[in-house]
Parts: C-alpha cells; structure tokens; sequence
C-alpha cells in the first residue's frame, strides 16, 4: 500500500486569513462588497439626480407664474374688458 502524503494548504499571512474568515462568515465576498459600495455610490447620484429634477421643476413653475402675474398686470384696458364679457360676467349677459 502506498502511503497518503498529507497535503498541507499554502500558509498565508494573518490579515489575508482574518479577512476571509470574516467574509465567509458574513456570506459575503470581495465581488458583493465592492458590488454593495458601487450600488451606494448609485443610489446616492439617483437620489441627487432626483432631488436637482425636482428643484428644477419647482423653479420653473415659480417662473411661469411671475410670467403669468406680469401679463396680468400689463393687460391694456381693452384686453381686461374682452376678458370679462368672455367669462360672461357682463351686466346684460
């Protein structure tokens, strides 16, 4: 019979051992982290992105709404007058 060699696994530093335990006991590898870090720094840019489409879409309607106030207040007086027999609130109407 041929004897069994013993195969003794490649000895590696403390910290690199330390860091796998730790990933395999969390389930985690080194792909996932850096897939976890990345889909944060995602995240984060999506919800930036948001919050600026939002901004700009209050700043435009704070915009529109001036325009609207200043053609409000530069109607002539016949334009104001065509405008009020137009919603019917004439005297004789």
């Amino acid at each position: 019979m041929a004897k069994k060699q013993k195969r003794h696994p490649q000895q590696r530093p403390h910290n690199q051992q330390a860091e796998l335990t730790d990933a395999k006991n969390n389930g985690l590898n080194v792909k996932e982290i850096l897939n976890a870090d990345a889909l944060g720094k995602l995240k984060q840019l999506e919800k930036e992105i948001k919050e600026q489409n939002e901004r700009q879409a209050r700043e435009a309607a704070e915009q529109k709404r001036r325009e609207q106030e200043e053609r409000e207040r530069n109607k002539s007086f016949g334009e104001l007058l065509a405008e009020y027999d137009k919603k019917g609130g004439g005297k004789y109407s």
